[in-house]
């Protein structure tokens, strides 16, 4: 009798965490939302397949936030050495604690000075962005990762 009530109360876990895993995808873009089953991600376009079979296709630049696979991404100012003060970019949420959030921007670049023999291909850069109400806080680095990464739960190695 134990084991049954044991298998039942598995089985019941199962399929909540099942169903919970089928976040729905959508994009916000100039105030509406639209929800989707099926989207793809463009160089310079997001294409969504609406519950109708409509097809929309909106561009990157107009995107306000956009949820894929159960992954968040919103835009927000970046705060970058080189990046104009009214720069946005889409980045990837990752935690929150105590009105905090933690985001990640990724990009593609190339650094280094073909001169002095420095350069480096393209490769992917990463930063992270601590924002508070939309705002930016902090920008993540190499002196405060050790204790801004640790606060949101995340190991340092």
């Amino acid at each position: 009798m134990k084991r049954l009530i044991a298998v039942l109360l598995l089985l019941f876990f199962a399929n909540t965490l099942v169903t919970a895993a089928g976040i729905p995808n959508y994009v916000t873009t100039g105030g509406k939302t639209y929800f989707c089953e099926k989207m793809n991600k463009g160089l310079f376009n997001v294409k969504i397949t609406l519950d109708d079979g409509t097809i929309l296709k909106v561009p990157f630049g107009k995107v306000d936030s956009y949820c894929c696979k159960g992954r968040l991404f919103e835009r927000l100012p970046l705060k970058c050495a080189g990046a104009p003060e009214d720069c946005t970019a889409l980045m990837e949420y990752i935690t929150s604690r105590n009105g905090l959030r933690l985001y990640k921007y990724c990009e593609f670049g190339e650094c280094g000075n073909l001169c002095d023999n420095t350069y480096k291909k393209a490769h992917e850069q990463q930063a992270f962005f601590v924002f508070q109400d939309g705002k930016f806080y902090l920008l993540v680095d190499q002196k405060n990762a050790p204790t801004v990464l640790p606060f949101f739960g995340i190991e340092v190695l």
